[in-house]
């Protein structure tokens, strides 16, 4: 029916249609929160879906209240879990400018699981920023926004 070059063309066209397909299916925002992708943690949780350097970071903070909370990225590298991330590290950023940023010193929970416990001191929106450090020395950027409930 097709041949040579035109039968290529065809073939690109049709994968870049797909690829356009499930991106605009999944969500094609970087650093962006995806509700109802990734549900984790009790009742009071914030659960977030995030995408950088074609790596999922699925986010748990739990409870998303004011107090002592547990926040748990599970990262998803194209290459499955045998491509690691080797480190995460970040900051909890509050939008009062009154209040000071928390550093945040993940612990290694395990293959691409990493956890921190910190001490939310205010309700209000605050920022989750981290970056994830790649087998290749690639540094993942993820940002989310989070409220947290008094």
């Amino acid at each position: 029916m097709f041949q040579g070059k035109s039968s290529q063309r065809i073939s690109v066209v049709c994968a870049l249609i797909c690829v356009s397909l499930v991106l605009t299916g999944c969500g094609s925002d970087t650093n962006s929160a995806k509700s109802g992708v990734h549900n984790h943690g009790g009742a009071d949780a914030f659960n977030a879906s995030l995408v950088a350097e074609n790596v999922i970071a699925n986010v748990t903070v739990d409870p998303a209240k004011v107090g002592n909370v547990l926040l748990h990225v599970e990262f998803t590298p194209p290459g499955g879990s045998l491509q690691q991330v080797q480190s995460v590290v970040g900051n909890l950023i509050p939008s009062d400018a009154s209040l000071s940023t928390i550093i945040l010193w993940f612990e290694n929970d395990g293959s691409n699981h990493f956890h921190y416990e910190v001490s939310v001191p205010t309700p209000g929106s605050w920022t989750l920023d981290f970056d994830a450090t790649l087998d290749d020395g690639t540094t993942a950027p993820y940002t989310t926004p989070v409220v947290f409930e008094s």
